[in-house]
């Protein structure tokens, strides 16, 4: 089997005591925002990026680093392993805007649907391990 090898990185977003979470529309998991690092790019740059174009949400600010983690699976074929970069993220306002020049931005917000949840609850509604783990460190880093 194939194996590929990638980073990403996602930000975990508070507005006071509530954390935004993803759901996807096609699937009705529970996610969070994240996407790959583009070739040049920081992982906080693309923490910020992807989470701006998959919520619409352009005024961010960077809390903290809350570290990595290696996720592997199968996927098409192939085994993937993904290190996961996540950011500890506060939503400045609501205001949502177009995102740079990014080809997907559009796409991204209509395949996911906003979803606020008190911290407490967020950590049961992630559909994924790895993403439950990053929104523990983020409770923890509050």
């Amino acid at each position: 089997m194939r194996i590929v090898r990638y980073e990403s990185a996602g930000g975990i977003v508070f507005d006071d005591e509530r954390i935004l979470l993803l759901r996807k529309r096609a699937t009705g998991e529970i996610v969070l925002p994240k996407g790959h690092i583009e070739p040049g790019e920081t992982a906080v740059a693309a923490a910020l990026r992807e989470t701006m174009e998959e919520t619409g949400y352009t005024s961010l600010e960077v809390l903290a680093d809350l570290g990595t983690l290696q996720a592997q699976f199968p996927f098409k074929g192939e085994w993937h392993i993904r290190t996961e970069h996540y950011y500890l993220l506060r939503l400045l306002n609501h205001e949502r805007g177009q995102v740079g020049e990014y080809d997907d931005a559009d796409h991204d917000r209509l395949a996911f649907e906003r979803v606020w949840a008190a911290p407490e609850e967020a950590v049961g509604m992630m559909s994924f391990e790895p993403a439950r783990s990053f929104v523990r460190r983020a409770i923890a880093s509050r």
